[in-house]
């Protein structure tokens, strides 16, 4: 069978993009429902799920995820708290969590920007700018700051300019390049910390059943193109589910999502959808069931280094000698599967209701 996050199996009714959402993980985006497009169509029994371990089994059949990923440009995926502040993460972090040596991240790096360069779908002028990172001499970056917040690039004497801002090409001065890109690669390992694969996201207390409901899911897709057309960086999701009838019978409505989260694309997908969306599902409740929707985004988190690497001179701006350092900035980064086009998919969890 095709991987159903990448290969839909049928058109649902609204949202093109939803259509891919509507097939994944066989029921998981059927949302609630008993019995999924691909199993309907092939006319198995019916998929649901009892446990934690069987979506994450589904999840690595549909959705897998690598040891070691990498991510071009600045990562949207940076891990933020509720109210959106970066989750700071140090260089003892990453040596004790996963055992990554800043020298080693650089070396990785340098591949990832080679394979990247080197292919020709991805935008010109950022190709050729990525090349100063994999064909740099240097071999050791420096590890400069107390954590993930510490990424003032200086390309002169009391320069500020942070790395988000410096990898869209654009100066201390405010002035952005031609490429309107710098050379930057975040590259990570597997976070060892909890939930780190494919991270549960709360809809809400499981339902109790009885008879027929409607799930709506809708994602909003914000934030995925970068200023520079082929300079992939990720996006960020704010999803909502809403049921009705609720579990009391009564009208229902929406559930209390967590709320959004932002994603990076790993440097090895290739293709993207991004559009927003939005589909209603009837669902068969069985009375004797509890029914929990539960979330899962398509990808890991990984612990590892952002590389920007740049040119500065040690005066004031227009003085020499002009010399090259690369940067390694700590950083935990959620990265989509590379064999996901979707960044988020629900699983119809249901058990029997307790005596």
């Amino acid at each position: 069978m095709a991987n159903p996050l990448s290969a839909p199996r049928r058109t649902p009714s609204r949202g093109s993009r939803n259509a891919a959402l509507a097939a994944a993980l066989l029921v998981a985006a059927t949302l609630a429902g008993t019995v999924s497009p691909a199993a309907a169509a092939d006319g198995t029994a019916e998929k649901l799920y009892a446990s934690n371990e069987d979506v994450e089994k589904e999840m690595a059949d549909k959705a897998p995820v690598a040891d070691l990923e990498s991510v071009m440009s600045y990562p949207k995926g940076l891990e933020r708290d509720k109210d959106g502040n970066l989750v700071p993460v140090t260089q003892e972090d990453v040596k004790a969590r996963v055992k990554y040596e800043p020298a080693q991240a650089l070396t990785d790096a340098k591949a990832a920007a080679k394979n990247w360069s080197e292919n020709t779908d991805n935008n010109s002028d950022a190709r050729e700018m990525i090349k100063q990172l994999s064909d740099s001499a240097l071999t050791e970056p420096d590890v400069i700051g107390a954590d993930t917040r510490d990424d003032n690039i200086a390309t002169a004497m009391a320069e500020v300019n942070s790395s988000a801002s410096f990898c869209e090409g654009v100066n201390a001065g405010g002035h952005q390049n031609a490429a309107k890109a710098n050379p930057c690669v975040f590259v990570g390992k597997l976070d060892t910390k909890g939930d780190s694969k494919w991270p549960k996201l709360s809809t809400g207390a499981a339902l109790a059943g009885g008879g027929k409901k409607t799930y709506k899911t809708s994602e909003q897709i914000t934030d995925e193109s970068s200023t520079t057309a082929g300079w992939q960086v990720g996006g960020k999701v704010t999803p909502k589910v809403s049921v009705a009838p609720g579990g009391d019978g009564g009208a229902g409505g929406e559930f209390p999502i967590e709320g959004s989260f932002t994603y990076s694309v790993s440097s090895t997908s290739l293709s993207r959808k991004m559009t927003s969306t939005e589909e209603n599902y009837e669902v068969n409740f069985p009375a004797e069931k509890w029914g929990e929707l539960q979330g899962r985004r398509a990808g890991a988190f990984y612990l590892g280094y952002l590389l920007v690497d740049y040119k500065a001179v040690p005066g004031a701006p227009g003085t020499h000698p002009e010399t090259e350092h690369i940067k390694a900035i700590p950083a935990r980064v959620f990265v989509q599967s590379p064999k996901a086009d979707v960044p988020l998919a629900y699983f119809n969890m249901q058990k029997p209701q307790a005596q």
